[in-house]
């Protein structure tokens, strides 16, 4: 009776140690939470921003169904771990029965850096799952919610799409790995390694085969496992920080961060993403009026040299037509003291405009801040704002009713109605009102499927262009 107790007893021991053993593998952090199997393979990572305990916290799970970092090895033999806590920093170590160290893992208490090193395998493969894939998105949109390979040598990055062709193994010269719009895991080898990105027609997830090139050494990776974001990426690694907008010039990246940083002060204060991009919006405006007002008076310089060469050139385009023609223009424009490409003054306004547009764009559209931020009707701002969900899905539109793109039409019409110039006639007039209408319908279809955030924006830029003219006549009107 005692020997059966004792087996008893020594089974339900047994029992206990392993389910510790496995409640063991889960190491959570400031900002992850990790998972990892009994031979040492990266199951399940669940990152947050800017830390999981903060209240509004940004959330995503980054790990395929199969694991986020799998050693190709042998899974029969259990291995026995080892956790240790040292210097705010959980050791993982995996050994075989024999003792010999086979993959030993450093994950530190803050931060999205861990680190792996491990003799016991020559490959391993890092991927993502269904929760890493993009959200689902129409038109124009589609292209800002693509998961993509990043290969980045420290001063360039180069993305390589899901569906290019296939690709083949290269060796490792500096980061490498794999992002969507506001979250991404790289891996910066210590040891020499060639990897392989799994790309294909059919391909959703990423994978990445990785293989040590020498053997005695074995692998040895650093790996981010984060958002992308400014501070979070150089606080990591400061040559991380490039990936932000990496497709622009260096130019454009400065636009950005510039504004950026504006948005994250302004935020500061005005504690509503919506207001805040609303007043960065008007900020924006106010520190390009010197250069607004020039591109302005060069437009009007414009304006006043087709008022008064257009009774002229109308009289040549009747009477004459072909070599005669362009003759009797050229002379015109010598006569009136003209540069024939006088007209190119009214692109200074675009030139000005267009490095904006496309920093406040790119800002915008990875900016996790704005990530599952509401504001009035958007839930959203990271996505369209989906006032009202249609009875059918429109080709490019989809499936929902956008209201803010509409609402932003509606001002840059009203901003055409109002602009004019005293030197133009009416046929000036109605052609340049046309034009603006022409404009303001293709920026609707271009920002019908974009972030409700970018929209914002725009939609707040068109809304003090009509408040400013008002103004003006206002002036003008009792002047």
């Amino acid at each position: 009776m005692k020997v059966t107790n004792l087996k008893l007893w020594l089974v339900l021991m047994s029992l206990l140690q392993s389910v510790s053993a496995v409640a063991d593998l889960t190491v959570d952090t400031e900002s992850l939470h990790l998972q990892f199997n009994q031979q040492g393979d990266l199951l399940r990572v669940q990152a947050c921003f800017p830390a999981c305990a903060d209240e509004g916290a940004k959330t995503r799970v980054l790990s395929a169904t199969q694991g986020m970092l799998v050693f190709g090895q042998d899974k029969a033999t259990v291995l026995q771990l080892k956790r240790e806590y040292n210097n705010a920093t959980t050791t993982l170590s995996f050994s075989e029965p024999s003792g010999r160290l086979l993959h030993r893992w450093q994950v530190p208490d803050k931060g999205w850096m861990i680190s792996v090193t491990s003799s016991g395998a020559e490959t391993v493969n890092l991927m993502s799952g269904a929760d890493f894939r993009p959200a689902p998105s129409s038109g124009f949109g589609y292209l800002l919610e693509q998961s993509r390979y990043i290969v980045f040598d420290g001063s360039s990055a180069e993305a390589i799409g899901m569906d290019d062709t296939e690709q083949g193994p290269r060796l490792s010269q500096g980061w490498f790995g794999f992002r969507n719009r506001f979250w991404t895991a790289m891996v910066l080898p210590a040891t020499p390694i060639s990897f392989t990105p799994v790309t294909g027609e059919l391909i959703e997830d990423a994978r990445i085969e990785i293989a040590g090139v020498n053997s005695e050494k074995g692998l040895a990776l650093n790996l981010y496992l984060g958002p992308v974001e400014p501070k979070a990426l150089s606080r990591s690694a400061p040559e991380l920080e490039s990936l932000m907008y990496s497709g622009l010039w260096f130019w454009l990246r400065w636009v950005c961060q510039a504004l950026y940083h504006l948005l994250n002060g302004i935020a500061m204060l005005i504690p509503q993403w919506g207001l805040a991009v609303m007043v960065l919006s008007l900020l924006v405006g106010i520190l390009m009026r010197p250069l607004n007002k020039i591109a302005d008076r060069l437009q009007d310089q414009v304006h006043e040299i087709d008022a008064r060469l257009a009774p002229t050139l109308a009289s040549i385009k009747k009477n004459h037509r072909g070599a005669a023609q362009s003759e009797k223009i050229l002379a015109m424009y010598k006569e009136e003291n003209v540069h024939p490409l006088y007209s190119l003054k009214s692109l200074a306004g675009v030139f000005v405009v267009i490095p904006i547009f496309i920093g406040a764009f790119d800002m915008l559209a990875e900016n996790i801040h704005l990530s599952g931020e509401s504001f009035l009707w958007i839930t959203d701002l990271s996505h369209p704002d989906a006032f009202m969900q249609l009875p059918f899905s429109l080709p490019f539109f989809g499936g929902y009713l956008n209201l803010l793109p509409f609402i932003m039409t509606g001002f840059s019409f009203v901003a055409s109605k109002l602009h004019s110039h005293p030197a133009m006639d009416a046929d000036q007039q109605r052609k340049h009102a046309r034009n603006l209408v022409l404009m303001s319908l293709g920026f609707l279809v271009l920002f019908y499927t974009f972030p409700a955030g970018m929209v914002l924006y725009w939609t707040t830029n068109n809304l003090i262009s009509v408040i400013k003219t008002l103004w003006k006549r206002h002036r003008v009107s009792n002047n």
